[in-house]
């Protein structure tokens, strides 16, 4: 069974599962839902659907020898499965909470390359997602954190990241994964 990602406006969180996907490269297809009150991403994967963004995450991390993350149960999954949990609860709850948040990614980054320590993962994906958000919702500006910032900028200019952006502003894309193109809305899972 093919992998299906349904996800739906701008800017939410379908945006670093769609970079995650790119970066696992295997086959997938997209479909774009405008059902509202319609909970969306859901992922459609081996015969499941996973309808939480972190839970989406957790499942591609664990794709492809742990490509994007670690087998379940270690000490390095719990920690990624924290990462996961701040970086959705940390940009959501106002300004204050957000700059709070801000400085402990800034203070993490300053001596590492990647947000998790030690190899690029699904947080990452999920921390340009919520910057992204962020900076088009709430207008937070990174300029007071030099090494989000600069995390943020190597991640914007990674294939990956173009092709999601692609995606949700409906430009033409050029997948650097393995896209497969549109799926047909015709049979949305949703209700099972």
């Amino acid at each position: 069974m093919e992998t299906i990602l349904y996800h739906g406006a701008p800017q939410g969180c379908a945006f670093g599962v769609i970079v995650a996907l790119e970066w696992l490269c295997r086959p997938y297809r997209l479909v774009q839902v405008d059902l509202p009150g319609l909970p969306v991403p859901v992922l459609q994967a081996g015969g499941k659907l996973l309808r939480d963004c972190r839970g989406i995450l957790r499942h591609i991390g664990q794709q492809r020898r742990y490509l994007l993350g670690y087998r379940a149960g270690t000490a390095e999954a719990r920690k990624l499965d924290t990462l996961l949990d701040f970086l959705h609860e940390g940009f959501d709850g106002g300004q204050a909470r957000m700059a709070l948040s801000c400085a402990a990614l800034d203070e993490v980054l300053a001596g590492q390359e990647w947000i998790d320590g030690r190899k690029r993962t699904v947080a990452d994906a999920c921390l340009v997602a919520v910057v992204r958000w962020a900076q088009g919702q709430a207008g937070l500006d990174l300029a007071s954190y030099p090494a989000l910032q600069r995390h943020v900028e190597e991640l914007h200019a990674d294939p990956a990241v173009f092709f999601a952006d692609a995606i949700e502003t409906q430009r033409p894309a050029v997948s650097s994964g393995r896209y497969l193109g549109s799926a047909s809305a015709a049979a949305l899972p949703m209700a099972a």
